[in-house]
């Protein structure tokens, strides 16, 4: 046998041996266990855990990252019981990531590279309206148990994570209510596994930053103009607004009721006229409420209300006038002023402090005052107040001032008449015949005078004009008894007639 004929052979076949063994012993891979994002790390650090592999001739583990469903080599960790790796990202995140893991030897022969493990990417948005935080996050994958929960982890700006809610992992949403406005919060999720390992989230802070509401709504004041109410609202128009509405009540702690609204277009001012109102009997409060832009009301103004007067009349020519409060600024009211209205003539007759809501005020001057002037008298005697502010704030610019309405009182007529005149009397204001007039209207007016045989001798239609005693204004009528003659009105239109006799004296 040639034995040499066979070195090749078996030369041959232990290296074929050695290669195919060596090429079958790979190296384990590790066991991923978790891809987590540091909250509030920055730059954004994800870490990678996993546990080391069990082949002893490791080196060390490869990092890939999966990007656009391409697995790309990051970089490579060395030692074998090595069991993390931190990678600080380069760009915001805004999606969750997929990493993956493989084992090298000393030999540089690769493990089988490890299933991805995908972060979870958590979103949150403030929703103004109904004042929550809603949570939106991806899910956690590669755990071969699965997700057993979520946990939701909150701070606020200067306090400490608390963990505020556990989800099911079928959950990857959540409604955040307990929320305080103009705060700032910050979130991360935390996933756990049926094992017990746990991954985590991003880290997002949020402002709740609600709709900046006015600084101030202001009732400057509510004012009678005729049968109307007069409205005036100061606005604070940097504010994020919708609308205002006016509103009104009975009572000032009653129910309010927009009576109208007026979209926002950055006025300074609310100016409103009430015209269904009864303003001689009834107070109305007012307010104005300011809508937000989801259709909230988020703030309102102080009330206001109108004055109510009245006046009563005394047989004495008194007239006691009462009014109701000012309702209300918030400094209160500094003085009222008290007007009278005499023959559509207006004039300040009174000042009362505040809180004195009363005036006694007699007319029997003014009375005498147009007899002697021979000037017609008015029937009607109306009275209005004027509220002033005390201290009104500095961004009103202008003191606030409420009228009252305008109340009125008349008298029925009374009418005087002499029972004898000398007509050559050395007086002048003795020498004529005529009644004596108060709270008669001036239109119609008739006064007859008649001799004893009943013929007419004079007739005047003018209140003020008199009998002088003569016959035609040419001579002196005998000095005798006459029938007099009187008709007259009042101010409800009421016919009076008044009849009589008088003696004429000539000296």
């Amino acid at each position: 046998m040639n034995l040499f004929k066979y070195i090749p052979t078996v030369i041959l076949t232990v290296i074929l041996s050695h290669t195919i063994t060596a090429q079958t012993e790979i190296p384990d891979a590790p066991v991923f266990s978790s891809a987590s994002i540091i909250p509030e790390s920055n730059p954004t650090t994800v870490v990678l855990n996993w546990i080391p592999s069990d082949s002893l001739d490791v080196e060390g583990y490869i990092i890939y990252q999966v990007v656009s469903g391409i697995t790309e080599t990051i970089d490579t960790v060395y030692g074998r019981l090595s069991t993390n790796y931190s990678y600080d990202l380069t760009n915001i995140i805004d999606k969750a990531e997929q990493y993956r893991l493989a084992a090298f030897d000393d030999e540089y022969f690769k493990s089988s590279i490890t299933n991805p493990h995908t972060t979870m990417f958590l979103s949150i948005e403030f929703d103004k309206c109904n004042t929550n935080i809603e949570l939106d996050w991806t899910s956690y994958k590669g755990w071969t148990d699965g997700v057993k929960s979520y946990n939701l982890y909150r701070r606020s700006e200067n306090g400490e994570y608390s963990m505020i809610k556990s989800l099911s992992a079928d959950k990857l949403t959540y409604i955040d209510e307990d929320v305080d406005p103009n705060q700032t919060y910050l979130y991360y999720i935390e996933a756990t596994s049926s094992s017990s390992l746990k991954a985590t989230s991003n880290s997002v802070q949020l402002s709740t930053n609600a709709f900046i509401i006015p600084q101030y709504l202001y009732a400057r004041y509510a004012s009678v103009d005729g049968n109307n109410i007069n409205l005036n609202f100061a606005i604070d128009n940097t504010a994020e607004v919708l609308e205002y509405r006016v509103q009104r009540s009975a009572t000032a702690d009653g129910t309010y009721a927009t009576i109208q609204s007026y979209q926002n277009i950055g006025q300074s001012e609310i100016i409103h006229t009430d015209y269904d109102v009864n303003v001689n009997d009834y107070r109305y409060y007012y307010r104005l409420a300011a809508v937000n832009p989801c259709g909230i009301i988020s703030s309102y103004s102080n009330i206001c209300s109108n004055i109510v007067l009245d006046v009563l009349a005394s047989d004495n020519l008194m007239h006691d006038i009462l009014w109701t409060n000012y309702y209300a600024w918030p400094n209160g009211v500094s003085n009222f002023k008290v007007y009278r209205v005499f023959n559509d003539t207006r004039t300040e007759i009174g000042v009362n402090s505040a809180g004195d809501l009363d005036y006694s005020y007699n007319i029997e001057w003014y009375v005498n005052y147009c007899h002697a002037r021979k000037i017609n008298m008015t029937n009607e005697f109306c009275y209005y107040v004027e509220a002033y502010e005390s201290e009104s704030p500095e961004f009103v610019g202008s003191q606030g001032i409420s009228r009252s309405n305008i109340a009125c009182v008349n008298h029925y007529p009374v009418a005087w008449m002499p029972t004898a005149f000398n007509a050559t009397s050395i007086s002048a204001e003795n020498r004529v015949f005529k009644p004596v007039l108060s709270f008669v209207e001036k239109e119609p007016y008739e006064f007859i005078i008649y001799d004893k045989w009943g013929c007419q001798i004079f007739q005047t239609n003018d209140t003020f004009e008199g009998w002088d005693g003569t016959i035609d204004h040419s001579h002196l009528a005998p000095s005798q008894y006459y029938t007099y003659f009187m008709r007259y009105y009042d101010h409800k239109n009421s016919e009076y007639i008044k009849t009589g006799t008088f003696f004429l004296l000539i000296e």
